[in-house]
C-alpha cells in the first residue's frame, strides 16, 4: 500500500491511525468535516458526498486503499442512519463513478452483535447479529452494504468490528471518556463521578492497538470479510475508574445514576481475537495501568493548554 485515503482522519482513531500509516511512509489524505493545519486534509462536508468534489478528489488520490472512519455515535435512529449508511452509499456511488476499485477497510462496532452476544463467552464474527440499539442497527446496514458491494464489484473490502478504543482525548460518547470528561469538569478538591453499572466486564483494547492493526489487516490479503478488532481483554470497569481517579490525584465519590444503569446488560461482553491470530495479527497485551495513565496525561496537558 503506497497511498491511502482516511475518512473521519481527524476523529479518535482516525488521529493514531493517519500516524500509523505515514510511520509505514503511506502517502495519507484525510476527509472529514472539521478544518485541519494538515495541507492534506480534505474538508468535505456531508453534503459534498453526493457532488462531484469527492469524484474529484478520488480521481487525483488515486489511492490503494481507502479506511472509512467517518460516522456518528449520537443521534435519532435517522440521523444515525443517513450518516452512518449514507457517507458509505454516497462513497461507493463516487467509486462506482470513476471506476476505481481501491481496497476498502470499514470502521464496524461491536453494537453490531446486540443480542447475539453471551455472558462472558468470546464473541465471534461467524455470530448473528441482533443490534439492539439504532447505532448498532446503523453500523450493521452500513456492514451489509459494503459486503454486498464487495460481492458485487469484486473490491477487496474488510469489516473491522472494533471493541472499546481507549486512549488520551477519547470522545464522551465512550464510558472512559466520559468519566474523564466528568472530572476535568469538576473543582479542583473533590466531585462527584456519575456512572452506570461498572461492575462489569468490557472488552477495551489501546487506540494505538487497534491503528496498527487496521495497518495490518490492510497489508493482508488473506484479510477480508467481518473481523474484530479486540483485545480479548476484558478488564473490570470499577477498576479502570478507580485508577483513573488516583490518576487526577483527586477526593471523587463514585456515585451510581439509575438513568445510566442497562437492564439486562451482560456482566462479561468480550470479542474473540482467533481470526485475528489466524491472520497473524493477534493484539498486543494491553497495559491497562499505563493506558489509564496516559488518558490522565492527557487530560492534564488539555487543562494546561486551554485558555
Amino acid at each position: 500500500m503506497r497511498s491511502a485515503i482516511v475518512t473521519g482522519g481527524q476523529g479518535f482513531i482516525g488521529r493514531y491511525l493517519v500516524k500509523a500509516l505515514r510511520h509505514r511512509d503511506v502517502d495519507v489524505r484525510t476527509l472529514g468535516r472539521g478544518k485541519s493545519v494538515d495541507t492534506n486534509h480534505i474538508v468535505l462536508e456531508e453534503g459534498s458526498w453526493e457532488s462531484p468534489t469527492l469524484d474529484r478528489v478520488l480521481e487525483e488520490a488515486a489511492p490503494d486503499c481507502i479506511f472509512h472512519l467517518a460516522g456518528r455515535a449520537r443521534g435519532t435512529p435517522a440521523e444515525l442512519t443517513h450518516v452512518n449508511l449514507g457517507l458509505l452509499q454516497s462513497l461507493l456511488r463516487a467509486l462506482r463513478r470513476t471506476n476505481l476499485r481501491p481496497q476498502l477497510i470499514i470502521a464496524g462496532s461491536a453494537a453490531e452483535y446486540g443480542a447475539a452476544i453471551r455472558d462472558g463467552v468470546p464473541i465471534r464474527e461467524t455470530a448473528a447479529c441482533a443490534p439492539l440499539s439504532a447505532y448498532g442497527v446503523s453500523k450493521q446496514a452500513q456492514t451489509i452494504a459494503a459486503l454486498t458491494y464487495a460481492d458485487a464489484t469484486g473490491t477487496s473490502a474488510l469489516v473491522a468490528r472494533i471493541f472499546n478504543p481507549v486512549g488520551p482525548n477519547m470522545p464522551t460518547h465512550l464510558a472512559i471518556g466520559d468519566f474523564a470528561n466528568q472530572i476535568a469538569c469538576m473543582p479542583r478538591d473533590r466531585g462527584a463521578l456519575h456512572v452506570g453499572n461498572v461492575d462489569v466486564r468490557r472488552d477495551m483494547i489501546d487506540v494505538e492497538h487497534v491503528a496498527t492493526l487496521l495497518c495490518q489487516l490492510a497489508a493482508n490479503p488473506d484479510a477480508h470479510g467481518v473481523v474484530n478488532v479486540c483485545s480479548g481483554q476484558a478488564p473490570v470497569l470499577r477498576e479502570l475508574v478507580e485508577m483513573l481517579i488516583r490518576g487526577c490525584g483527586r477526593k471523587i465519590d463514585i456515585e451510581i445514576d439509575w438513568s445510566r444503569v442497562r437492564g439486562n446488560e451482560p456482566r462479561t461482553i468480550i470479542g474473540s481475537t482467533d481470526l485475528l491470530a489466524k491472520l497473524g495479527c493477534s493484539p498486543p497485551r494491553t497495559d491497562f495501568p499505563a493506558l489509564i495513565e496516559r488518558v490522565c496525561r492527557g487530560m492534564k496537558e488539555s487543562a494546561a493548554s486551554a485558555p
